[in-house]
This record gives structure tokens, sequence and C-alpha cells, in this order.
């Protein structure tokens, strides 16, 4: 089901692949590689804030979650069974794996680092980040915890400054 293994899904283990056409010495990109570039991105994304939101929220819930899914769900190869309430607390705390600060500077690395300087996989970026947070709700059964939100916050407001670094604009349209 969930792993929380900090290695999966960590910028380092990811590599993003431009897929591009070659013709004669000059390279380009048609318009179906980029689109096909940018999807990947969005699904990439999509899938990582989902992930770290969505264990943002089973940490939050920790003695609310039935012992067998927490028996199914690991962190650094350790059943969270096998943590305590207080441990649980700990990834969640401000300098916790699971915290605010690290979530979203996890999720915002990601978006920027993958992104570059190109304008428009950030807005895409910015989309997929908006997605997966909806997707996680969808999992959950709805609102998550506040930490999610927090972190969702954190995280939009560093796309939104790196977006304006680049000469871009952000109208945000979810509200």
């Amino acid at each position: 089901m969930v792993s929380f293994d900090p290695g999966i899904g960590s910028i380092s283990k990811l590599q993003y692949t431009s897929f591009k056409s070659t013709t004669g010495s000059t390279q380009k990109k048609g318009s179906a590689t980029v689109r096909t570039d940018l999807m990947n991105f969005s699904v990439q994304t999509l899938g990582m804030t989902r992930t770290d939101i969505g264990n943002q929220s089973a940490l939050s819930n920790f003695n609310a979650l039935p012992q067998d899914l927490k028996q199914e769900l690991t962190y650094n190869g350790r059943p969270i069974s096998d943590f305590s309430a207080d441990e649980a607390t700990d990834l969640l705390s401000e300098d916790g794996y699971f915290g605010v600060k690290k979530t979203s500077q996890r999720i915002a690395d990601f978006v920027i680092n993958l992104a570059g300087d190109d304008l428009e996989k950030m807005r895409v970026g910015r989309d997929a980040v908006l997605q997966g947070f909806k997707q996680a709700e969808k999992l959950w059964g709805g609102n998550l915890p506040d930490i999610s939100y927090e972190t969702l916050d954190t995280t939009l407001s560093a796309l939104d400054d790196r977006i304006k670094d680049m000469g871009g604009s952000v109208v945000d349209l979810t509200a």
C-alpha cells in the first residue's frame, strides 16, 4: 500500500527524462513532445504531492488508524505499528520529516529543480501540486488534517515566489 520510506520519491532517486526529437544536427522539440514532457512532469509532481500529503495524513491520524493498516505502512523500513504515538508526533513536528517545513520543501524543490528555468513547467508543476493535494483529500475521505493545508500553503508560496522571480505571474482560480 503506502510506504513512508524517505528514499522513495526523493529528488536524488528520480530522474526526469526529456523526450527530444533530433532533426539533422539541430535538436528541437515538437509540440507533441513538449506536451509529453509536461504531462510526465505533471504526473510525477502529482504523485509525489499525493504521497507526501497522504503520509502526513496517515501520521496525523496515527491513533485512529486500524492496526492492520499500521502494519502495512512503513517508515525507514520499520512498520509504523512499532511506533509510539510520540514517535509519530515527532515525525510531524516542526523539524520532523513529515512536518510542514520539510514536506513543503521537498515538494517545492521537486518542482523547482525539475522545471529549471522553464516558466511553463513551473506553472504545470504548481497545478499538479494542487491536483495531487485534491487526490490525497479524496483518498483520505475529504478534509485532511490542518498540517496538510499548512503544507500546501507553504509549498504554493515557494512555487509562486519562484514563478514571480522568473517574470511570471500567478492567478489562482482554485478558491
